[in-house]
C-alpha cells in the first residue's frame, strides 16, 4: 500500500486533481513505468482522507456527474517525503516474473523448453523495441526523470534478454 500511497501523493504535488484524472493517471504509469496493480483508488483515498493526508471537495456542475477534487495537505506533502526517501533508499531482491518458471525448467522437456524461451525472447524484444520507440518520442519533451526510467528498463531488459540467450544454448 506503501507504494500506492508514494503514487497518490506524488500525482498530487502538481496540484488537485479529481478521482478520474488520478485513476488515468495511475493506470498510465502503472502501465509504463511500475509493475504496480492499480485497482480501485477509492478505497486508498477514503484511507488518506482519514489520515489527514489529502482533502475532498465536491465540483458540482450543471447536469454534469459529481466530481470529487482531492488535494494534498501539508502532512501529506510531508508523509509524500518520507516515502519517496524510504522508496529511494529500500532496496530489495529483483523479482522477475520468469524466476518461479525457472525454479521448476527441469520439469520441461529440453526441446519444448528452447522453444518457450525463444518465445520469451520475441517478446521481450518487442518490448524493447516499444520502450526505444517510447524514449526516442520522448527525448527532449519531457523530464529527463522518465528518461532515466527508460533507460534503467532497456538496460534490465538488454540483461535478460542476454541471460535467456545463454539458456537457450546455441542454435
Amino acid at each position: 500500500m506503501k507504494e500506492q500511497e508514494l503514487l497518490f501523493l506524488g500525482l498530487l504535488q502538481d496540484g488537485p486533481k479529481h478521482g478520474y484524472q488520478l485513476k488515468k493517471l495511475m493506470q498510465e504509469i502503472s502501465a509504463t513505468f511500475t509493475g504496480l496493480k492499480t485497482g480501485s483508488i477509492y478505497y486508498p483515498l477514503k484511507k488518506m482522507l482519514g489520515g489527514r493526508l489529502v482533502t475532498q471537495t465536491v465540483n458540482k456542475a450543471g447536469k454534469r456527474p459529481t466530481k470529487y477534487i482531492y488535494k494534498l495537505t501539508e502532512k501529506g506533502r510531508e508523509e509524500f517525503r518520507k516515502l519517496l526517501l524510504k522508496n529511494i533508499l529500500t532496496v530489495e531482491k529483483p523479482y522477475f516474473s520468469i524466476d518461479l518458471s525457472l525454479y521448476f525448467l527441469n520439469h520441461i522437456p529440453v526441446e519444448l523448453r528452447r522453444r518457450y524461451l525463444k518465445v520469451r525472447l520475441k517478446l521481450l524484444s518487442r518490448l524493447k523495441k516499444g520502450l526505444e520507440k517510447l524514449r526516442h518520442n520522448l527525448s527532449g519533451k519531457t523530464l529527463p526523470n522518465i528518461i532515466a526510467i527508460l533507460e534503467h528498463n532497456q538496460e534490465l531488459l538488454d540483461t535478460e534478454i542476454k541471460f535467456i540467450h545463454r539458456l537457450t544454448g546455441p542454435p
